[in-house]
């Protein structure tokens, strides 16, 4: 009977001892969990108000408004057209403007373009069957030609009577007036002059 309780009172201390270590990592592991907490309320609290309540979302690529070249016909009735009446037989349009702004008359016919981008010039017959070719011989500013919208202009290499343009780098406001001298190659060719104009949009 005393050897029963020598040994219990022996290994008392050791059960003793192992319940106080689990109690302890209880509550350290508590304390850290709580101290996670508050370190990370702390960094959220820091940061500006529109990083805040923001969904994570799979990373995307940024927008980026789209730019694009802008192209100018000019359809000619070659059977109709005279000096005269080249404003009535000549129908210019782009692939930019809304045609309803434009009148059916070149010289008010406004082509947009952008900066740091390019703008063509073709024509063609208004009647393909007819055999007869026009093409675009060249783009002169005119003597008060109003804003500086073109910073140059060439002979595409690539294609026969277009005419390429660049436009300035930089934002340029209010309309640049220029001429468009066009061929009619039929049996006596002959060239006329037109007088549309530019805008910037962007």
């Amino acid at each position: 009977m005393v050897m029963r309780k020598f040994h219990t009172l022996r290994f008392l201390p050791v059960h003793l001892i192992l319940m106080l270590c689990l109690f302890s990592l209880s509550c350290n592991q508590r304390e850290t969990n709580l101290l996670d907490e508050q370190v990370l309320s702390a960094q959220v609290a820091l940061l500006p108000d529109h990083f805040k309540n923001v969904p994570v979302s799979p990373a995307t690529e940024p927008h980026v408004a789209a730019e694009k070249d802008t192209n100018v016909l000019l359809r000619v009735d070659t059977s109709n057209i005279t000096e005269d009446t080249k404003d009535e037989f000549v129908f210019i349009s782009d692939d930019r403007s809304d045609p309803s702004e434009n009148s059916s008359s070149p010289s008010e016919h406004i082509a947009l373009v952008e900066k740091n981008m390019k703008i063509y010039w073709r024509a063609e017959a208004l009647d393909p069957q007819s055999g007869v070719t026009v093409d675009v011989l060249g783009i002169f500013r005119k003597p008060e030609g109003g804003s500086e919208i073109l910073d140059g202009v060439f002979r595409d290499p690539n294609q026969d009577g277009i005419i390429m343009g660049k436009i300035k780098n930089k934002k340029v406001e209010g309309l640049e007036y220029y001429n468009i001298m066009i061929r009619v190659n039929g049996e006596n060719p002959k060239t006329y002059v037109i007088d549309p104009k530019l805008k910037m949009i962007n």
